[in-house]
C-alpha cells in the first residue's frame, strides 16, 4: 500500500509540472487536472503490476521460496511493471485526449 501511495503521490507532482505551465493554471487548478489524470494513469498500471504478483506469487512461489532480499524476487518485480505497461497504455491514451498533456 504505501508503493501506491508513494507512486501516486510522485504522479501528481510530475503531472503538476507538466499540465501547470502548458495551460497557464492557477496552482488550485494544477492540481486539480493533476490528480485527475494520475488517479487513472496510476491506479490502471497499478491493476497490472499487482495482478502480475497476485497471481504469480502465492501460486508459484511460497514467501519462504521467494524472500525479498532476492535477485528472483527483484526478477518478478520487473515482469511485474511490464505487466502494468498494457493495463496503463489505454488509459493514458484515452487521458491524451483532453485531460492530460502528451509527453
Amino acid at each position: 500500500m504505501l508503493d501506491f501511495v508513494v507512486a501516486f503521490l510522485l504522479g501528481i507532482a510530475f503531472q503538476y509540472f507538466t499540465i501547470q505551465p502548458m495551460r497557464d493554471h492557477s496552482v488550485k487548478d494544477g492540481l486539480k487536472a493533476a490528480l485527475k489524470a494520475d488517479t487513472l494513469s496510476v491506479t490502471a498500471w497499478q491493476v497490472g503490476m499487482y495482478g502480475w504478483l497476485a497471481l504469480t506469487l502465492p501460486f508459484f512461489f511460497s514467501p519462504e521460496m521467494l524472500p525479498k532480499s532476492q535477485p528472483r524476487f527483484r526478477f518478478m518485480m520487473q515482469i511485474a511493471v511490464i505487466f502494468g505497461f498494457p493495463t496503463s497504455y489505454p488509459v493514458n491514451w484515452w487521458l491524451r485526449k483532453g485531460w492530460k498533456e502528451a509527453m
